[in-house]
């Protein structure tokens, strides 16, 4: 073989090589609505397409992702479009949905999608919902810690919130983590988050693009290498009342309550991880129905992602049996409790509190 036709026979193969290791995402954004002429979320969302490189925020390699986009309608078909999709078998390692906020100053990256729709004006085929549910299973969180993020990796100040509203954007986001969470993964979900943009008045389109491209960089890579995904179990009764535990002598954080739940085994979906955990060490068999949301923390060298998730009583059963722990109690979301809490479980405790809250403001009268 000459030199020359060497060379042909092997050009290929490092950008056979790459592709094998670029990441598939998904970006949406909406079509005009309300009035508008334009959308500032479709307009970066097409900006976007193709072939683009970030920076791993934790290590500051370089990530290749092959972005497709998807302008959605505003109406129910919108809403659907990107959970259809994935429940028909459509796979991306990450999902980002774009929407305009008319109200914000700056960025709001939303951490929650709430079982609530208030449409204040009719979406684009004319449907208009007033005080109704989603599905009526309850809130939705997303798989990854944004209050981890470092503002500094960030050219544009955001905001971090757990109310998406109550109309297109927050139904498509609901929508979408339900499917995502629906299907077999391990050990969690593919990461999906929101993103609100503010008007092109007050964010332009160019500091919208670089601050959507920051974004994806820190949603394909919601934690850093070797990170230890914990699964930890909201397990309440009618009235908000739920179970916390008391970490044992010989444990870390000895004698500060906790969420009770654990590791995430190698082969384990994040149901499974409860299903086993609260088994071993409460002796009860439940039913895990939602994520609430993620925490990360960093302990003795280690990085822990803890994903709190909404639980149901499986059957009537016996009562609780203490074998890993050395006390238990309910704790009640409408007072302030008095004790210690073990890692970053006080704010488990303050965003349950915040959704109960949510939740009562969200009655019909």
């Amino acid at each position: 073989m000459t030199q020359e036709a060497k060379g042909m026979d092997e050009k290929p193969r490092p950008v056979v090589e790459a592709m094998a290791q670029t990441l598939k995402v998904l970006i949406t954004g909406f079509e005009p609505f309300g009035g508008h002429q334009r959308n500032i979320s479709a307009e970066v969302a097409q900006l976007l397409t193709g072939l683009q490189t970030v920076a791993d925020p934790w290590t500051g390699d370089t990530l290749h992702l092959l972005c497709e986009t998807s302008i959605l309608s505003v109406d129910v078909d919108g809403s659907l479009a990107t959970a259809n999709r994935w429940r028909a078998g459509e796979r991306w390692d990450a999902i980002l949905h774009l929407g305009l906020c008319e109200q914000c100053e700056t960025p709001r990256i939303e951490r929650l999608a709430r079982d609530h729709i208030n449409m204040r004006l009719p979406d684009n085929a004319g449907r208009q919902l007033v005080d109704d549910v989603i599905d009526g299973n309850g809130d939705r969180g997303c798989w990854l810690d944004p209050t981890a993020w470092r503002k500094e990796a960030f050219d544009t100040s955001f905001s971090v919130s757990t109310d998406a509203g109550a109309y297109l954007c927050n139904e498509t986001y609901f929508r979408t983590l339900s499917a995502v969470a629906s299907s077999e993964s391990n050990p969690i979900p593919a990461p999906c988050l929101f993103v609100h943009l503010p008007d092109e008045d007050r964010l332009s389109r160019v500091d919208a693009l670089v601050f959507v491209r920051q974004v994806l960089a820190h949603l394909v890579r919601p934690t850093p290498p070797k990170t230890i995904h914990v699964m930890a179990a909201h397990l309440a009764i009618d009235g908000g009342l739920h179970v916390v535990t008391q970490r044992p002598v010989g444990d870390t954080d000895v004698g500060a309550w906790e969420y009770p739940g654990g590791k995430c085994e190698a082969g384990e979906a994040w149901h499974e991880t409860l299903h086993r955990e609260i088994q071993e060490e409460l002796g009860l068999e439940v039913k895990p129905v939602r994520l609430l949301g993620t925490w990360l923390r960093h302990h003795n060298g280690l990085v822990f992602a803890v994903h709190l998730a909404d639980c149901q009583w499986a059957r009537e059963q016996n009562g609780i049996s203490l074998m890993a722990h050395d006390d238990w109690q309910w704790a009640d979301p409408r007072t302030e409790p008095t004790w210690a809490w073990a890692g970053r479980d006080g704010e488990f405790y303050e965003f349950i509190r915040e959704l109960s809250h949510n939740q009562v403001e969200d009655s019909p009268s």
